[in-house]
Order: C-alpha cells, then sequence, then structure tokens
C-alpha cells in the first residue's frame, strides 16, 4: 500500500483518518489494499491511516507476524477485554474516521464491516462516514496495468478467434458441442500462460439467455441452425489485471436475432458516449448514469423486460470484478464516480427465456481526458 498516495487521497476528500477492519476475509477490499489477500486469517484486525501520523494496527498475537510488512504502531490482543481496550487506544484522539461501509447498504460491494461494528465505532463517540470514493484511489491502474490488460485482451481475442474457427470447420455437417468450444479456447488460454478463475462461458441457443450459463458434460448442447452463439471470456497476465469479454455469433440467425444485437449495441455504444460527453464537459460522471443510459435504449427498443443484469462492472486484479464503480442503476445505484484510472467492462444484455440471449461486452479504461475502449468493437453478429 502507497501510504503517501493514500494520504493524499485522504486530504483531498477530507477525510483524517481511514479504519481498515476485517474478520478473517470478510472485507476484501482491506485485504487487497493491505497486501494480505493471500495471508490465512481467521482473527479480527483493525489498521487505521490518518491523514497525518504514524499508522497503528490492533492485531492478534497469533496473527502478527503475517502484518510485518505494514509500517504501523502495534496494539496486541488475545482476549476479548483486550480487543475492547485495544479498540479505544487505537481510536484514541479520533472523531471521525471512514469505514469500509455505505449507508443503508446501498451499494453492497462497499458493505464490508458488520453493523455491530459500526455501532461499536459510534459508541466510542466516532463518526462514520463511507469510504467510498477514498477506495476508488486504489482501484486505479498504473501505465504497467494498463499495458498487462492489453496483452490480456491480445489473447482473449485469439482465443475467440480460435472458437470462431472451430465452429466453422464444423458445420454444416459435424456441429460442435459448447464444451468443445470452450476447450478451444481453453487451448489458447493454456499455451498463452494467462490466468482465470473460471472457463470460459461457451451457451448455444437457449442456453445463452442464462447469463451466467456454465456448460458441463450433462448440459453441453450441440449447435443447431439459427442458434446464437455465446462467448463470455476474462483472463488476466499472472499476478496482473483482468481483461474481460463477449462476442456474439449465429448459425442462420433470424430477424428477432438481428433484431436484439443491434439493440444492445446501441445501448453499449450509448453508456460509452455518455460517459465521453461528461469528461468532454468536464465532469466525472457516476456509475448509475451510464447504465440508466444504456437501459432506456433497451427500453425504448422493447427489450426492458429482457434486462437481467447492469450494464457494466469495475475490472479487477483478483477477479474480473473488482472494488470499483459498477455501470449500475438496476441491481444497486451506484452514486461512485467514473474517476480517471479505472477500467470497466460495458456488457448490456437482453435475455428471452427459452430462445435466446444476446450480450455484446467491452472493456474501458479512463484517461484524464475520457474513455478509450480497450478491446474489439463488435458492430455486427459474427455469421457462422
Amino acid at each position: 500500500m502507497d501510504i503517501e498516495r493514500a494520504r493524499a487521497a485522504m486530504q483531498e476528500l477530507g477525510y483524517a483518518a481511514w479504519l481498515a477492519y476485517s474478520f478473517a476475509d470478510a472485507n476484501p477490499l482491506a485485504l487487497e489494499l493491505l497486501g494480505l489477500e493471500n495471508q490465512h486469517l481467521t482473527r479480527r484486525f483493525a489498521y487505521l491511516l490518518p491523514a497525518s501520523g504514524r499508522p497503528r494496527l490492533l492485531v492478534h498475537r497469533l496473527e502478527a507476524e503475517r502484518f510485518d510488512h505494514l509500517l504501523a504502531e502495534r496494539i496486541f490482543y488475545t482476549r476479548w477485554q483486550e480487543f475492547d481496550a485495544g479498540l479505544q487506544e487505537l481510536l484514541a484522539g479520533v472523531s471521525r474516521v471512514a469505514l469500509d461501509y455505505q449507508p443503508g447498504a446501498r451499494i453492497p460491494y462497499l458493505s464490508r464491516v458488520d453493523a455491530g461494528f459500526v455501532e461499536r465505532l459510534r459508541a466510542l463517540g466516532v463518526e462514520t462516514v463511507s469510504a467510498a470514493e477514498l477506495l476508488l484511489h486504489f482501484q486505479t491502474w498504473s501505465a504497467a496495468d494498463l499495458a498487462a490488460h492489453r496483452r490480456a485482451a491480445a489473447v482473449l481475442h485469439e482465443a475467440r478467434d480460435a472458437a470462431l474457427r472451430f465452429v466453422k470447420s464444423r458445420l454444416p455437417d459435424a456441429p460442435p458441442t459448447e464444451l468443445e468450444v470452450q476447450q478451444a479456447m481453453l487451448r489458447v488460454f493454456a499455451e498463452r500462460g494467462v490466468e482465470y478463475d473460471h472457463p470460459p462461458i461457451v451457451a448455444f441457443g437457449a442456453n445463452a439467455a442464462r447469463p451466467h450459463y456454465a456448460p458441463t458434460p450433462a448440459s453441453a448442447a450441440t449447435l443447431k441452425p439459427g442458434d446464437v452463439v455465446l462467448l463470455d471470456l476474462w483472463a488476466r497476465q499472472p499476478g496482473k489485471v483482468y481483461a474481460d469479454i463477449t462476442w456474439m455469433a449465429a448459425w442462420r440467425p433470424g430477424d428477432a436475432v438481428r433484431a436484439a444485437f443491434a439493440a444492445v449495441a446501441a445501448a453499449r455504444d450509448r453508456a460509452v458516449s455518455v460517459v465521453a460527453a461528461a469528461y468532454a464537459a468536464g465532469r466525472r460522471p457516476a456509475g448509475w448514469e451510464a447504465d440508466r443510459a444504456a437501459r432506456e435504449v433497451l427500453e425504448q427498443a422493447g427489450y426492458g423486460e429482457y434486462v437481467l443484469h447492469r450494464t457494466g462492472h469495475n475490472l479487477g486484479r483478483r477477479g474480473p470484478h473488482g472494488g470499483g464503480t459498477h455501470l449500475d442503476d438496476y441491481e444497486t445505484h451506484d452514486t461512485r464516480p467514473l474517476i480517471p484510472g479505472l477500467a470497466f467492462t460495458v456488457e448490456p444484455g437482453v435475455y428471452l427465456e427459452g430462445k435466446f440471449g444476446i450480450r455484446s461486452e467491452i472493456d474501458v479504461y479512463l484517461h484524464e481526458s475520457g474513455p478509450e475502449v480497450t478491446t474489439d468493437l463488435q458492430e455486427s453478429l459474427s455469421e457462422l
């Protein structure tokens, strides 16, 4: 964790102190920021970073060595009474802290601290505010991160192309199964040495109407004329940041499929244009704005009832879904700004149960000047 960078952000936002608290792995945001995500932790800890002065750490003696990389004044505990006394000592002289929670749990990606701990702080006379905007500054990418993302995206494009070539090679006489297409992409992943937390999604026909469908030996469909082919794949260079795309193809698509794709592509492009326009006007839009703009396109085209998820998510390190601002005014109302340095997906979709699903997903990186689409932009269905 870059303490000076953290303090600069705290001063910009008017935070006097940030308090990171977790029991075991309950707060992945804090664990990632403090470099603890790969540690085996089973006890509570609290780390206080003031805007000035030495950081302080309340930690169980059994696990103290796992925090050796953090430069902080240490307060140890073993018994619960010592934890209570230690928390009071940790917060001595502190009247207000930014905490990893969101009032009303409106943004569950941030609600990592339980209500009982918030009550305890307030009982000590400490005011709690959400650390939402502060945490965004730790979700931003460096130039090296962006370069690693581009390399990962190139592998995704290569794997997509390999999958489409494989499908075409089997048509019309020996249509492949979803699992066979998935394996074609995984071979590219293995050759290129990328990491992923779940194999790619390959969904044919009605299976594509299930956004998180995953093919298994029991469920894998064989491609049929008229079917859409949904390819959703994500990966990262080892230990780096993710790239994440969804590409649509179809074997002899009908008019309904073509119309749905056109609407989804228009919604995708509308979300990007809203962010670009806000940046051009010198404003940092909130995540909910882009989501609402995209869904308005789908609703006007008659697909409103077929939307099942938000428009996009922050791109992360530990997984494709990061902890930063999401394009969401559907599942949650994400009021966090889209600040320079953040990266996110734009992936509107419509899902006609029992028929087909269409999703188009791109990645976007935010420069100081505005958004850059960093992955291929699909303009029309890939026809097989």
